[in-house]
């Protein structure tokens, strides 16, 4: 994890400068007013973790390595020590030369607070959210609408990846497995496959495609498309997927 990276998205005008130092990361965090923190922080099993100081506040840090950047997990300290939940963050870093794709119309920053979110804005938001992003999203979902997902199974498999790879397990982790015929490793080893064997571009593409379908779905569901010419048509696809019995084991096995 040697190198700079910085921040995207909600840490954009961040930047992290670390050197791997005795089994953990030394380094130097920048936050986006241009504020400077020094940090050594020791291994944590695949993550290092430590508590950096800025002149307002102290701040819990935890840095895991990503496919081709790293994500930080920043939780503010109170007065006493104590973890400001509320104020989590997951920041997403990247290397200077990679490229970062333009979030869609309709995209919303993830929250890492408990309240109601869209269904559809969770549907165009999601895939550019770190992983504890994703968790508190689908949690945060009305539960009438995660059965729905759970019909779309190349979606769901897309969501359980992140599900699966956040450090905050959801209470609806089980509810999103049950049914669906896999683990959690089998999916995090399945989709570090797909991305190892260039096969990743290909299987976002059909993510991609299903989504739209569930789109259609979520947005009649809502009352936000009314027209019969367009619901019937998703009623029935969502009845064809109810009884396909497809299934995220059927999905990775065709990785």
């Amino acid at each position: 994890m040697k190198g700079t990276y910085l921040g995207v998205a909600e840490a954009q005008g961040m930047r992290l400068d670390i050197t791997p130092s005795g089994g953990g990361l030394r380094g130097r965090f920048t936050d986006s007013n241009g504020t400077v923190a020094e940090f050594d922080a020791p291994s944590t099993g695949t993550a290092a973790e430590t508590v950096i100081e800025f002149p307002q506040r102290k701040v819990k840090i935890r840095i895991f390595p990503e496919a081709v950047g790293l994500r930080m997990i920043a939780i503010p300290l109170d007065a006493s020590g104590q973890p400001v939940i509320d104020e989590t963050n997951a920041l997403v870093f990247l290397p200077p030369d990679v490229e970062v794709p333009q979030v869609p119309a309709g995209y919303q920053p993830p929250t890492y607070r408990k309240r109601v979110v869209d269904p559809d804005t969770f549907l165009i938001s999601y895939p550019f959210w770190p992983p504890e992003g994703v968790a508190f999203g689908y949690e945060s979902l009305e539960p009438r609408f995660r059965p729905l997902f759970g019909l779309f199974p190349m979606v769901m498999t897309d969501v359980l990846w992140k599900l699966c790879a956040s450090s905050y397990k959801p209470a609806v982790l089980g509810e999103a497995l049950r049914g669906q015929n896999v683990t959690c490793d089998q999916v995090l080893r399945k989709i570090d496959e797909v991305q190892r064997g260039g096969r990743f571009a290909a299987y976002k593409a059909r993510v991609a495609e299903e989504s739209e379908v569930l789109m259609v779905s979520v947005q009649c569901a809502r009352g936000y498309i009314v027209k019969p010419e367009v619901c019937q048509p998703a009623s029935k696809r969502v009845s064809e997927a109810a009884i396909s019995m497809n299934t995220v084991a059927s999905v990775l096995s065709g990785l």
